[in-house]
């Protein structure tokens, strides 16, 4: 009897598979598991539902019948997932209602550490753009929070870092990849190297709470200042900025001093002695002019003392010794005359001296202090010049001054003279 019920229920078996593979063949389809298959009941395949479809560089792990998320709600699932030009290509089930703005890209993530992939529609910040009409294409975009997670693929790889660990773009890290890093850092990232800094801090600052405490206002102070010139700091930046502009704008020079350096040392070294013994002679030469100076002060101090007024008479003639070094070796032309007076080997000029000591005394005389010694033909004789000293001409003036015309007077009588008494030598007066 087991045998016979035994026998019905593999046959019974073998018949239900048969049937399920001729309907299956019969029908055109394929079995992918049971993800393949829509669940009843799962967000988007409701009344009122659509589809769009949606570009990923790579899908990750994400399975049919994930969740679709916006700003952490689920509107939907994940339909099909196909590959497309090398890039993954998703059919999402969106609920009723769903808008999904224009410019909008999709990133694969995780529910929790541990929980279930999902996709989330992430939305630009200018979303007055429009919504994707159903049976639309969000396109694959480059991903903005691809920078701040994940290295360039155009840079070099990070050493120490295992493609296990490497982000892939529009990808938020697994936990997989967020545990190799993590292990990266606990390590061989220093961390083991934390207790040895708290250990030698506590050994640095015991016993010296009093320090510290004076030592944070200090702090305080120091940043307030360094906040109060700030712009000098910047300024100081900005400057060392162009040095090293102009430092690199030289390099070519820089390089040849760099090159030429080791030589002009050993020249340096090489003339070593030379420059000891220029240094010795110039500190003997210090001294003895400081002895000279100390010995010779007085005297100094007579020659400047003296040299005060011969200064003194040179300001004073003020632009006159200047000029007349132009006359000094061409007397009595000035030198830039010269070539319009002296024409060949004869000379036309007509010269008129004023040689008179009234002149002389304004003049030449004045300008070296000494006009107060010297006197005109009138002083020295006590008369006076005549008709030289009025200037007249000498041709059509008189020969002698004409004496001057005096009245005709009376004869004066003489006078009687009074008579004078006889004295006698005893000085009596006489009868």
């Amino acid at each position: 009897m087991r045998t016979g019920s035994s026998r019905k229920s593999a046959l019974r078996s073998i018949f239900g598979a048969v049937v399920v593979s001729s309907a299956l063949v019969a029908s055109g389809c394929s079995f992918d598991g049971l993800n393949s298959l829509p669940v009843p009941g799962a967000e988007g395949t409701g009344a009122g539902s659509y589809e769009l479809k949606a570009l990923i560089p790579n899908a990750a792990n994400l399975v049919q019948n994930a969740p679709v998320l916006i700003n952490d709600a689920t509107v939907g699932s994940v339909g099909k997932i196909e590959v497309k030009n090398w890039q993954a290509e998703l059919t999402l089930r969106l609920n009723e209602g769903t808008q999904v703005p224009v410019g909008s890209y999709v990133m694969v993530g995780l529910t929790s550490v541990l929980g279930s992939l999902n996709l989330q529609i992430v939305q630009p910040e200018d979303a007055d753009k429009g919504t994707i009409a159903p049976g639309g294409q969000i396109p694959a975009a480059d991903c903005p929070e691809q920078s701040n997670i994940a290295q360039p693929t155009n840079a070099e790889p990070i050493p120490d870092i295992n493609s296990a660990q490497q982000v892939s773009a529009c990808t938020y890290p697994t936990t997989e990849q967020v545990l190799s890093s993590l292990s990266v850092v606990l390590n061989g990232g220093g961390l083991a190297q934390v207790g040895d800094i708290v250990h030698e801090l506590n050994t640095a600052m015991a016993g010296r709470q009093d320090v510290l405490h004076d030592l944070v206002p200090r702090l305080n102070t120091l940043v307030g200042e360094l906040n109060v010139q700030r712009e000098n700091i910047i300024r100081a930046m900005e400057g060392l900025d162009r040095l090293t502009g102009q430092i690199n704008e030289q390099t070519p020079v820089v390089e040849r001093a760099l090159a030429d350096g080791p030589r002009i040392l050993k020249l340096l070294v090489d003339q070593r002695v030379n420059f000891t013994d220029a240094l010795g002679a110039l500190s003997r030469m210090s001294r003895t002019t400081d002895d000279i100076l100390k010995a010779n002060s007085e005297d100094i101090q007579v020659v400047v003392s003296n040299l005060v007024p011969v200064l003194d008479q040179l300001q004073s003639t003020g632009p006159s010794l200047t000029q007349s070094l132009g006359i000094l070796l061409t007397f009595p032309f000035a030198e830039s005359a010269i070539p319009q007076v002296v024409r060949g080997d004869y000379l036309n000029a007509v010269i008129n001296l004023d040689l008179t000591f009234g002149r002389l005394q304004r003049g030449a005389l004045a300008s070296v202090g000494v006009a107060s010694q010297f006197y005109g033909p009138e002083g020295m004789f006590g008369k006076p010049a005549g008709a030289a000293g009025r200037g007249d001409d000498p041709f059509t003036g008189p020969l002698a001054e004409a004496p001057p015309e005096t009245s005709p007077t009376l004869p004066i009588a003489p006078q009687p003279e009074a008579p004078v008494a006889d004295q006698s030598p005893t000085g009596e007066e006489g009868p």
